[in-house]
């Protein structure tokens, strides 16, 4: 999608002038696309496609077992074993925050350090490796 989330909502709220039509959007305000979890998403991502198991598991530091209980839905990942995954995978920012919102997870604060740096190295698609070494250059905690 070339326009975000919140645009789109934006430009079709300004259409808006009765009642019923409000109602419906309140109801449906979040339609994006038809995936309702991380692992379907995630999954059906073109970088990810292109990548075995073992290279994600590599790529992302993520144990391979935790990885496949991760896989199975058998286990929710938190916030940082997502973006494991995300980066481990070369994703964009804008899918990124996607995962993590299907996730219920926080989405990458522009206002918070670690989340600043998060984003840029997800912008220069970095290692998880580069990337934890960046965090620890500037104080804070590594991807766990």
């Amino acid at each position: 999608m070339d326009e975000s989330t919140t645009k789109k909502l934006a430009d079709i709220l300004s259409d808006i002038q009765d009642e019923k039509r409000m109602e419906q959007f309140m109801e449906h305000p979040k339609v994006v696309d038809s995936f309702h979890d991380f692992i379907s998403y995630f999954r059906s991502l073109p970088a990810v496609r292109e990548l075995s198991d073992s290279e994600l598991i590599e790529r992302s530091g993520v144990e391979k077992s935790y990885y496949y209980q991760i896989m199975k839905g058998s286990r929710r990942p938190g916030r940082d074993k997502v973006l494991r995954l995300c980066i481990g995978a070369g994703l964009t920012l804008r899918e990124t925050t996607r995962a993590l919102e299907l996730n219920e997870s926080a989405p990458l604060y522009p206002k918070n350090r670690r989340d600043i740096i998060l984003t840029v190295m997800i912008n220069q698609h970095a290692t998880v490796i580069d990337t934890n070494l960046y965090l620890d250059k500037y104080g804070e905690e590594p991807l766990n």
